[in-house]
């Protein structure tokens, strides 16, 4: 996996934080009878702890997006865009984006 640059003080500070109502992300739990199951994420880190559940749905498009014009993060947003367009089950991309947003999450945590 490629390593990410250590964010800047500012970047950090703004992945820490929660996001406004508008700026959320949506993603869906799956549930056997119901469907799916929208479920809104407020952070960076419920995002992460969303991508630590089972049966799950994240928009990587929507990913890529948020990360970049919500939190700010370009490069993550762009190593995100790439492993959402690699070939793969969404099983495997899912593991590879929570590996890439848990290094963040880290570097974060160290900068602030």
């Amino acid at each position: 996996m490629k390593l990410l640059e250590e964010p800047g003080a500012e970047l950090a500070a703004r992945i820490r934080c929660e996001v406004a109502f508008e700026d959320r992300l949506t993603g869906y739990r799956l549930r056997k009878r119901m469907g799916p199951v929208p479920v809104d994420l407020y952070s960076f880190e419920e995002v992460l702890r969303f991508l630590c559940e089972d049966l799950i749905h994240l928009d990587w498009g929507r990913l890529e997006r948020w990360l970049e014009a919500v939190i700010g993060d370009a490069e993550l947003a762009r190593a995100v865009g790439e492993v959402g367009r690699i070939e793969g089950s969404e099983q495997e991309k899912t593991s590879r984006v929570r590996e890439l947003m848990a290094l963040r999450w880290v570097q974060c945590r160290k900068t602030v």
